[in-house]
């Protein structure tokens, strides 16, 4: 008689299984087996095979539950009661769990491999699924089965280590694979896996099983991956620098140092300490780090453009420049963003660029290993922004900031250089040199009576300079008087680290004598929300034409007021700050308000237009008319309507939070809803997340129903994006429902949409098929031909899955022709690439044909994506025709697409599954 255990409670007998064996006999026999040959007491075998409520007369059940299992038993079996106590009478081998014990013990204490071998995969051979099946105790399903599975997975990964060591590592991984999705939390198996898919010659799918990981232990358990598998996860971004997916192999090298400042004076001796310091050794391949620091105006941001630009050719691996925004009226730039735009910077798409800070600046890291890049960090707030963002080697990263970044030296090494004013020869030469220019004339006295009036800072003595020779008949004496006799001369001796309010009466020079136009600009510029600002959002701000508006930022930008790098207007930090405090103290409170709902009316309204250009399809939201003075942007094509959303990213995003801050939540979810396509087309899934949850929440605080369904619908699919499919789910029943008591058919079918690639996500595909279709019905009425045909294609994908290849043909077809009715070149293609797939699934040769219809649309569309879709799909179309030399060439050229763009691929299709078809 054999008593099993592992698996489904059962007993051999005979070979068969003994008849009748269930309930609380079976679960007795459990408790029994698994502590034979020793006793268990009548208190012990009431908790666990009762529970928490085993019954009033215990004795009695228990004496009546091992009468009904002795005769179940037969004779070959011995229940002995012993005092208050039973036991099994079995030999140790008749029961799996115990022979499998004393098989995974024997292993340890072997010294050869090929014998522990043998003992692990003895004891391996005797598990059959999760222990205790068919069998309800609270005791053995949480104390007992975890402990038989822990043993079980350690076998397991001795066993496999052991192959490994041997160097089966092909045949180790599809085992790797299930254990690892059977036990999604165990990080062991996971480290195991990720390893042998490297060794497999397979780090991309590392990299993405690694992620996978990292997002469920965050969702699950609130943990990162363990030091082991961050580790390895670093060395496995290392590797990709061999391959084209990090731009460090790619030709293009950042050129993003800003022009240098013209007319730059003085600072021998702190240019000096630069090159000595950007030249000391340094430990091997560690970046060094140089930190300027001094109080604002001070010339931190123009020393360090001047020395970068004359070092530039030190560092032939490029140079980036990031303001950090750690000092002004705008939120300093988190480090998550940061990397974000170094990362694209650097040539990397939105598709590669993963979630979470951790893993960004490991990736950071790795695409600047080894590499002489000069990073410059403008305007840091603090050590902590600034440490996620430094390369683990090589290169040079220039750090400046109001702040002295103590502990940036004391943890990572950087080299402080403080910056003060001028010195008093310095800040002569400067005046000097601008009024030699002008011909204002001047003495050395009074010179340097106004130095000192400035503080000798050189912000400030940039806006006197200005001062003086915009009207150059007024003289530096009668400029000192002024500055001498001002109400605020005590704070404007004040230069220390905080420096704004000593400028107040610098900045009011230039202020004071502006035409009534470009003083209001200046005053509403500080109601923008972003770094920097286009002539048309100022021309809304202000309610004013643009060529007026042109004229106004003109005189802004000549009084050394308003910076303009490009065709883009900036307000420098303190300036920006200068602004603020203006708008509030002399700006009417409805003006302010009313400038401010033009503003994000103008964001609102031109984002929508941008959005159309990129989904050609109706918007769920009415967003009405524009205010009155406000003409948004148009867009001819969807190149257009990218280009502007990319100039304009951070305003908008910052729009979206200013909107929520200041009470304006109807420009809030209209901005939200209209940046969808764009933030996705980008895969900024952070920014994503972020705006789409606030919008949820203005729209709740408004009572606009349908904004609350939208935003519900948008925060479900972003849920959706993030592949936390439980909250995605909770939120698009939500927006279902609220769509539903609207009577809104549109954001109904749009629902319906989502919850079927949900379901598909989730593995039900009947209740996939059964979403899409429900949605098919609801916006076939309403002529939504692109909406249906999305649908078609999502079934067809879903059929794909579960084998339904004829099926799948049928729904592919159907979104071919009716993205073609609807005029959607781009969904054509991709409809087209699933149809060529599930030809092929049905080993239909029609599919060389369909697929070759792909490749020509896609090229025709620029869509590099979904040409390597289609390049992949004709290759393995001609290899179902035997075409073996025409499907190489196919999917080598897909390779070269993703080796040329940096692409990552899918889970389905990347370098990996394309260099396993070559092989």
């Amino acid at each position: 008689m054999e008593i099993r255990l592992l698996g489904p409670v059962e007993v051999i007998r005979d070979g068969e299984p003994v008849a009748r064996l269930t309930g609380r006999p079976r679960t007795l026999l459990a408790v029994l087996a698994l502590a034979a040959p020793e006793p268990v007491t009548v208190d012990a075998i009431g908790r666990r095979v009762w529970g928490a409520d085993p019954p009033a007369n215990l004795r009695p059940s228990v004496q009546s539950l091992v009468f009904r299992l002795r005769r179940l038993l037969g004779s070959e079996a011995t229940i002995e009661c012993i005092g208050s106590s039973y036991a099994l009478r079995v030999a140790p081998g008749q029961v799996d769990a115990s022979r499998f014990g004393q098989l995974t013990e024997a292993a340890g204490r072997l010294d050869d491999p090929g014998d522990q071998r043998d003992r692990l995969t003895a004891a391996l051979a005797l598990w059959r699924g999760e222990p205790f099946g068919g069998v309800d105790s609270e005791w053995l399903d949480q104390v007992q089965a975890p402990r038989l599975t822990e043993t079980y997975l350690s076998a397991i990964e001795r066993r496999l280590d052991l192959d490994l060591a041997a160097g089966k590592h092909e045949q180790a991984l599809p085992e790797l694979r299930e254990l690892a999705a059977a036990h999604p939390l165990r990080e062991s198996l996971w480290l195991r896996l990720l390893t042998v898919l490297a060794r497999c010659g397979r780090p991309a799918d590392a990299l993405t099983q690694y992620e996978e990981l990292r997002r469920r232990l965050a969702d699950e358990l609130g943990t990162d991956p363990d030091e082991q598998l961050q580790a390895l996860h670093a060395q496995l971004l290392a590797a990709t620098q061999s391959r084209p997916l990090a731009p460090a192999q790619s030709p293009m090298t950042p050129r993003q140092l800003p022009p240098a400042p013209g007319g730059f004076t003085g600072r021998a001796a702190t240019l000096a300490e630069l090159d000595r310091l950007s030249s000391a050794p340094r430990a091997s391949g560690a970046p060094a780090i140089i930190a300027v620091h001094g109080p604002g105006g001070v010339g931190k941001t123009a020393l360090a453009l001047h020395w970068a630009h004359r070092a530039a050719d030190r560092f032939p691996d490029g140079q980036l420049y990031l303001n950090l925004q750690g000092y002004g009226p705008d939120r300093p730039l988190d480090p998550d963003t940061a990397l974000d735009l170094l990362l694209r910077g650097l040539g990397l798409s939105g598709a590669q660029i993963p979630d979470g800070r951790q893993t960004r600046a490991a990736l950071l890291r790795s695409v600047l290993a080894r590499r002489e890049v000069l990073l410059v960090l403008d305007n840091a707030r603090d050590a902590d922004q600034v440490r996620p963002l430094i390369p683990g080697s090589a290169g040079l990263v220039l750090v400046t900031s109001r702040s002295q970044l103590r502990s940036l030296a004391a943890r990572e090494g950087a080299h402080r250089v403080p910056l003060e004013p001028f010195s008093a020869d310095d800040a002569a030469a400067y005046l000097t040199r601008i009024l030699a220019a002008h011909d204002v004339s001047h003495d050395t006295a009074e010179l340097a009576e106004l130095t000192r009036l400035c503080g000798h800072l050189p912000l400030a003595l940039a806006i006197a300079a200005e001062r003086l020779t915009r009207a150059p008949t007024g003289s530096v004496r009668a400029l000192s008087a002024e500055l001498e006799q001002h109400p605020d001369r005590l704070a404007l001796l004040d230069v220390g680290e905080d420096a704004d309010g000593a400028l107040r009466a610098v900045f009011g020079w230039s202020y004071d004598v502006l035409d009534a136009q470009p003083a209001r600009a200046f005053r509403l510029l500080g109601l923008h929300p972003g770094p920097d600002t286009s002539l048309e959002a100022v021309s809304a701000l202000l309610a004013v034409p643009p060529q007026e508006t042109r004229r106004s930022l003109g005189q802004l930008v000549g009084a050394h007021l308003l910076e303009q790098p490009g065709d883009r207007y900036q307000l420098h930090d303190l300036l920006a700050e200068y602004s603020v405090r203006l708008v509030q103290e002399l700006e009417d409170e409805s003006e302010s308000d009313a400038a401010q709902t033009r503003l994000l009316d103008w964001y609102a309204h031109s984002a929508l237009n941008g959005k159309v250009a990129l989904e050609k399809s109706e918007p769920l939201l009415d967003f009405g008319r524009p205010a009155a003075g406000v003409e948004p942007m148009v867009f001819d094509t969807a190149r257009q309507a990218v280009d502007w959303f990319t100039d304009e990213r951070q305003g908008l995003v910052a729009a979206v939070r200013t909107a929520v801050e200041q009470g304006h939540d109807r420009a809030a979810y209209r901005l939200a809803h209209a940046l969808w396509p764009y933030l996705m087309y980008l895969r900024a899934l952070d920014d994503l997340f972020e705006i789409q949850c606030l919008a949820l929440d203005a729209a709740r605080r408004t009572g606009d129903g349908d904004a609350e369904a939208v935003t519900a619908h948008a925060v479900g699919r972003a849920y959706l994006f993030r592949s936390d499919l439980d909250r995605a789910c909770k939120h698009l029943d939500e927006a279902l429902r609220l769509f539903e008591l609207l009577g809104n058919d549109h954001g109904r079918g749009s629902a319906l949409t989502d919850l079927g690639r949900l379901y598909r996500r989730w593995g039900d595909t009947d209740a996939s098929v059964r979403h899409h279709r429900a949605a098919v019905e609801v916006l076939e009425p309403l002529n939504d031909t692109a909406g249906v045909a999305r649908n078609h294609a999502n079934v067809a994908e879903t059929f794909l899955l579960g084998g339904r290849y004829q099926e799948a043909v049928d729904a592919a077809r159907e979104s071919v022709e009716l993205n073609r009715v609807a005029g959607e070149r781009r969904a054509e293609a991709f409809a087209l690439n699933t149809l060529a797939t599930a030809l092929i699934g049905s080993r239909d040769h029609d599919a060389v044909r369909i697929a070759t219809e792909a490749l020509e649309l896609s090229r025709d569309l620029g869509d590099r994506w979904s040409e390597v879709c289609a390049l992949t799909h004709l290759g393995e179309a001609l290899d179902l025709r035997d075409d073996a030399a025409g499907a190489r060439r196919h999917w080598q050229l897909a390779l070269e697409v993703l080796d040329e763009t940096g692409m990552p691929g899918s889970d389905t299709l990347n370098r990996a599954t394309l260099t396993e078809l070559l092989a």
